[in-house]
């Protein structure tokens, strides 16, 4: 699971891994919700193939409606889901494991 590293590093704190049931108030978190939970997503700065950058750091990230892609600097991708039932956020990556945040 390579993106969750990733995202550690750029959400700067991150809970421990946690599984935990999805409940009927979880929804798609919004592009807005994502950037306003996430702390340093104003550092960013869009290139010209999509992804955004933090200087000098090789990973590009990009965040839409549910969803944040990790571009590494081999140029390989890997994305979670983000749902939130406003206030809790989790993340879930491709094979359905969960992670709070």
């Amino acid at each position: 699971m390579r993106i969750l590293p990733a995202l550690a590093g750029f959400l700067l704190i991150m809970a421990p891994a946690m599984a935990f049931a999805e409940t009927g108030k979880m929804r798609t978190a919004s592009e807005a919700e994502i950037r306003e939970h996430l702390p340093g997503t104003s550092e960013l700065k869009e290139s010209s193939n999509g992804y955004e950058y933090r200087q000098g750091n090789s990973n590009g990230y990009k965040i839409t409606n549910g969803q944040v892609c990790v571009r590494f600097a081999n140029k390989s991708t890997d994305c979670v889901s983000v749902k939130t039932d406003g206030e809790k956020f989790q993340m879930i990556d491709k094979k359905g494991g969960r992670t709070k945040f």
